[in-house]
């Protein structure tokens, strides 16, 4: 049977929820290659890479997602030898812009140092493609810096305007640390503009090995502008990941002040190692979106990662503001539904459900784990109210659970317990990564306890509780919180009131709410990550 997301009606609302169905479906890898850029154009999609075998850059075509596994490379430009663009041709993008055909990619002469902004153009995706008229040789890019530069992408703002990010250097060399960079296009060949340095690596996941930012993808959806990229060493198994600026509203993108840094929005989890270089796509019939990323199936690649990549696609959601949910990568080998549209898969959706299923256990092929559980109502995704008579009722927050560094925050209040289980309890969850690994904060009124409980590894790690004050209502609003800080875990009550730590093995996860037996409002149910 194949997992296929569905909106099951929880007290007249929506929530994500993984069933079943018994179409065709497919698994990643969906084939092998790397540093994957995909485009749909008239119901068509485009895959480009280098050095397919036929040419230097070569396409794959196919009316649907997962055809491109099958679809034949067709070789559509290779370079002359002994020219600034002849060697190391990196990250080929295929775009259609204003009726042509564009191939922005990086090379160089044959050494690194040398890496630098090249475009083609042609009048259709098969070619025959020529070097841009940039007034550069061979179609080299006029970015004004002069420094080192790869991974060119071309997008329209939310202004409306046409820019090129790309990562780059302060120096004419690859010297570290690499940025993202954007300048400004007058045309899909001329950079008109200065460029901008709008990021630099500074969080742990950007810092693997090496300081380095590239891959940019920049888009705009619902009226907002973001640029994803790949953070940390590309060449080591288990350092990749990814990062996300978004734009502040109605501002100048060229500001780098406007842009803001959060992430990893997607990251190493369970057997997926390195996921990057993301790229979103819609559907066949467009009312779904995917993500198609590379990632490697082992920690230990040799000799370098570029040896074992792969191409994955799974699908993705957008919050109202148009930022990106990727949830948890998922496992090589995971039964996955085929994207709307495709050979009768039904239509989808692209916005993130308020509350639904665990992000970690499907991914890893358990549809049995991380399900919601119990009777819950709610109208938005930051409060709900619980009903009675569950021994574990549960729902999920279903959104970006990859941060590793975090505050969990909800605000609760006692209606009322039952009397079927006899430990009645409410709270919710710090940090749910699947269910072999989560961590739960709960308050027991009837033992007149903070309690925190636990399970690492598939192995449970007892509870630990902290007296209540003397004067607790549990009928007022109290809040709970859980700090993380890598394995630490500070529960607190009341902005301090009780507090205490644990040291707890989970890497990642996702809030949820929980109860057992007990009617329970909550609100302003929220992830703080820290930076």
């Amino acid at each position: 049977m194949t997992p296929l997301p569905l909106c099951v009606v929880v007290a007249a609302v929506c929530v994500l929820s993984l069933a079943t169905n018994t179409l065709a479906g497919f698994k990643n890898p969906i084939f092998t290659s790397q540093d994957p850029w995909v485009t749909k154009v008239d119901g068509v999609y485009y895959y480009t890479e280098s050095y397919c075998g036929k040419a230097d850059i070569c396409v794959k075509i196919s009316p649907t997602l997962t055809g491109l596994s099958t679809a034949d490379w067709v070789g559509v430009w290779s370079a002359s030898a002994g020219n600034a663009n002849s060697d190391e041709i990196w990250a080929p993008e295929m775009h259609y812009i204003d009726g042509a055909w564009y191939i922005y990619y990086a090379a160089d002469s044959g050494n690194n140092n040398n890496h630098r902004l090249f475009v083609l153009k042609g009048s259709s995706p098969k070619g025959p493609f020529s070097e841009g008229a940039t007034g550069l040789p061979h179609g080299q890019m006029k970015e004004q810096s002069g420094h080192w530069a790869i991974d060119p992408d071309v997008f329209k703002a939310a202004d409306g305007k046409l820019y090129i990010t790309f990562s780059c250097t302060d120096y004419v060399n690859s010297n570290f640390p690499q940025r993202i960079c954007l300048a400004p296009l007058s045309d899909p060949v001329t950079i008109s503009g200065p460029t901008v340095y709008l990021s630099t690596p500074t969080e742990y996941w950007e810092m693997r090995t090496a300081p380095i930012q590239e891959g940019p993808v920049g888009y705009t959806y619902n009226g907002s502008t973001y640029i994803t990229y790949s953070g940390s060493a590309s060449w080591i198994s288990n350092a990749y990941s990814v990062g996300i600026l978004s734009l502040k509203a109605n501002s100048d993108p060229l500001v780098a002040a406007n842009w803001a840094k959060s992430g990893p929005i997607l990251d190493r989890h369970s057997n997926v190692f390195g996921p990057g270089s993301v790229v979103f796509v819609p559907s066949p019939d467009d009312s779904e979106y995917w993500v198609m990323y590379h990632a490697i199936d082992k920690a230990n690649c040799q000799p370098s990662a570029y040896a074992c990549r792969d191409i994955r696609l799974q699908q993705m959601f957008f919050d109202p503001s148009g930022y990106p949910i990727l949830g948890y990568p998922v496992n090589p080998g995971v039964d996955l539904p085929l994207p709307a549209g495709e050979s009768g898969a039904p239509k989808g959706h692209t916005l993130v459900a308020n509350f639904g299923d665990a992000w970690g256990d499907h991914a890893e092929g358990n549809n049995n784990g991380g399900l919601v559980a119990g009777k819950w109502n709610y109208t938005d995704r930051f409060g709900a109210t619980s009903n009675l008579g569950g021994t574990w009722d549960q729902i999920f927050s279903p959104w970006n659970p990859n941060p590793q560094d975090f505050t969990a925050h909800v605000e609760v209040q006692l209606v009322r317990t039952g009397t079927t289980t006899g430990y009645e309890k409410y709270g919710f969850y710090c940090a749910y990564d699947d269910e072999n690994n989560h961590v739960e904060l709960f308050l027991d009124v009837k033992y007149k306890v903070l309690a925190s409980h636990a399970v690492v590894g598939g192995k449970d790690q007892g509870w630990q509780n902290s007296n209540l004050p003397a004067n607790f209502d549990a009928s007022q609003w109290h809040s709970l919180d859980c700090i993380k800080s890598q394995a630490t875990f500070t529960f607190v009550l009341d902005n301090g009131a009780v507090r205490a730590t644990r040291s707890l093995g989970i890497i990642s996860g996702q809030t949820g709410l929980v109860v057992e037996d007990t009617i329970a409002n909550y609100r302003n149910l929220q992830l703080i990550v820290h930076y």
